[in-house]
C-alpha cells in the first residue's frame, strides 16, 4: 500500500476506496443504506476528482427534469409506476451519472449495433411482455445488473456501450405472489419497462404492456 511519510493512504487509494464503495451501492443499494447512501458516496468521489461542482450541477438536473420530488429519485419513480418499489431502479438513475464520469464500473459494454436495436427502437422491442429470462436470452448478460438476485424481488437491468450513449435500463417487476397461501413454482420477473436518455423523466420510459397495466 502506497502512503505518505505519516502513514496514510495517497490519494489514488482513497479514491479507489470510494469508487469501490459506490460501485458496491449501486448494485446493492438496499444492503447499504438505498439513496441517501448514494448521494452521499458520490458527493466524496466527485469532491476527490475536482468535480463537486459538476455533480451538484448534475444532482440539480434530476429535478428540472423531474427525476428528483421531496422524496428524492423514490419519489418519482412512485409517480409514474405506482406501487413500484424498487431500489435497484432508484440506483440505476445515480448509476447514469457515474457512467458519465467514469465512476461506474462495469461487467461488459455491448457493441452499439447490439444495443442500438433496445435504444432506437424501444417503442418495438416493448411491445410485446417479456420475462427476465427471454431478455437475458436475447441481449446476453447485462454490463450491471442493480438489486436483488433473487427472482422473487423486482430488478434493473443496465446496458451500456460507451460513456456517451448513456446506459440503457430495464426495469423489472416480481411475478411472486407473497399473498398466496399455497406453494406456488418461482416464475422470472416481467419487463415492465425500458428506460433511456436524459430528457423529462417521465418521457425516458416506454413500457411493455404489463407495464402499462402496471401503472
Amino acid at each position: 500500500m502506497k502512503a505518505d511519510g505519516a502513514g496514510r493512504p495517497d490519494l489514488g487509494e482513497v479514491r479507489e476506496y470510494h469508487v469501490r464503495r459506490l460501485n458496491h451501492a449501486l448494485r446493492r443499494p438496499g444492503m447499504y443504506g438505498g439513496e441517501i447512501t448514494l448521494r452521499l458516496t458520490m458527493d466524496a468521489v466527485a469532491y476527490i476528482d475536482g468535480l463537486d461542482e459538476v455533480w451538484q450541477a448534475e444532482y440539480g438536473q434530476l429535478g428540472k427534469r423531474e427525476a428528483f420530488t421531496s422524496l428524492g429519485v423514490h419519489g418519482a419513480f412512485a409517480q409514474i409506476l405506482p406501487g413500484y418499489r424498487d431500489d435497484g431502479a432508484v440506483a440505476s438513475v445515480y448509476a447514469d451519472i457515474a457512467w458519465r464520469h467514469g465512476w461506474l464500473t462495469v461487467d461488459r459494454t455491448l457493441p452499439e449495433d447490439d444495443l442500438r436495436p433496445l435504444r432506437d427502437e424501444a417503442t418495438r422491442w416493448c411491445a410485446q411482455d417479456r420475462s427476465l429470462d427471454e431478455v437475458l436470452a436475447e441481449l446476453g448478460s447485462p454490463s450491471v445488473s442493480f438489486g436483488s438476485s433473487n427472482p422473487r424481488y423486482p430488478k434493473t437491468l443496465a446496458y451500456a456501450t460507451d460513456r456517451a450513449s448513456g446506459l440503457v435500463c430495464l426495469h423489472f417487476a416480481s411475478t411472486y405472489d407473497w399473498t398466496a397461501t399455497e406453494p406456488q413454482s418461482e416464475s422470472p420477473p416481467v419487463l415492465l419497462a425500458v428506460r433511456h436518455g436524459d430528457g423529462p423523466f417521465a418521457e425516458t420510459f416506454v413500457f411493455t404492456p404489463t407495464g402499462t397495466t402496471y401503472r
